[in-house]
């Protein structure tokens, strides 16, 4: 028997440690939001209990307390499959100079981790509230303000995330540079750090992040999200999974990039979804 690709799909291993490194580098919702890992064969659908809240009561010396109860609910992640696949051709394989399974690992990296992403930012919709300016007007940092009141008047002390669409921040950009208006210097730090660097990094004590990846929907809005990491959830089983196969008659070898993963909102009034204009 000779040697073939697939008996030694070892030869490939490159390409998923360069997948999964792409996928977890590039996920921006893994690193704000709670995950778990969830174990093999254990089902698809994860349950997390959620602790309601209890309150201390005033005792009197030499009487007895009454015992406190907290109802405990739950919150559940369903697990599904995302995946890339390719064909390499022997041809390409043998022609090109690059490493042809590391650099579609990467690249299939980076589409899973943007995966990841749009599902989860998908879910600031169902918070319980918007406190965004609604459809068809533009994000203020007034909104960034509100929205992180709001989470400190419902006893969150942080960390706070905020994630919302290029253009949502260009107009909440403007603000605080300014420069729709003549030589007025920037409006804070934050202004400054703006026209130097180009992202709005924390504002009122939150975190904030543009991502391409909040989707805008046909009329040109936006759902962006101001939330606490336990808002959500975002579950992972294992790793990324490669399959390797053969396909003689193309002289090629097919590549299947797997992974098992769920996203879910855990407690809606941990966030607040951001609704404003994303056009120009």
């Amino acid at each position: 028997m000779s040697n073939t690709t697939s008996i030694n799909s070892e030869l490939f291993a490159n390409l998923v440690t360069e997948a999964q490194m792409a996928a977890y580098e590039n996920s921006v919702a893994r690193q704000l939001v709670t995950v778990f890992d969830a174990p093999v064969n254990t089902g698809k659908v994860l349950q997390v209990p959620l602790w309601d809240s209890v309150s201390a009561a005033s005792l009197t010396e030499g009487t007895a307390a009454s015992a406190s109860n907290t109802n405990t609910t739950s919150a559940s992640i369903t697990l599904a499959e995302i995946g890339v696949y390719h064909q390499i051709t022997d041809m390409l394989r043998d022609s090109a100079y690059s490493d042809v399974a590391a650099q579609l690992g990467a690249s299939s990296g980076r589409a899973i981790a943007e995966k990841i992403d749009s599902n989860v930012f998908s879910l600031f919709s169902s918070f319980s509230s918007d406190v965004g300016p609604g459809a068809g007007s533009e994000l203020t940092v007034d909104h960034i303000l509100k929205g992180a009141a709001t989470l400190r008047s419902r006893k969150l002390t942080g960390p706070f995330f905020c994630v919302i669409n290029p253009l949502q921040a260009y107009n909440v950009k403007k603000q605080l540079t300014a420069s729709g208006s003549s030589n007025v210097p920037a409006l804070s730090q934050v202004g400054n750090d703006v026209l130097s660097a180009g992202y709005l990094g924390t504002v009122a004590g939150v975190q904030v992040y543009e991502s391409a990846l909040v989707a805008i929907d046909g009329s040109d809005d936006a759902v962006g999200g101001l939330f606490h990491p336990m808002a959500l959830g975002h579950a992972m089983r294992g790793t990324l999974t490669y399959e390797a196969t053969r396909q003689a008659q193309n002289r090629a070898t097919d590549l299947m990039i797997t992974a098992i993963v769920g996203q879910a909102v855990l407690r809606s009034t941990y966030g607040v979804a951001l609704t404003a204009d994303a056009s120009l």
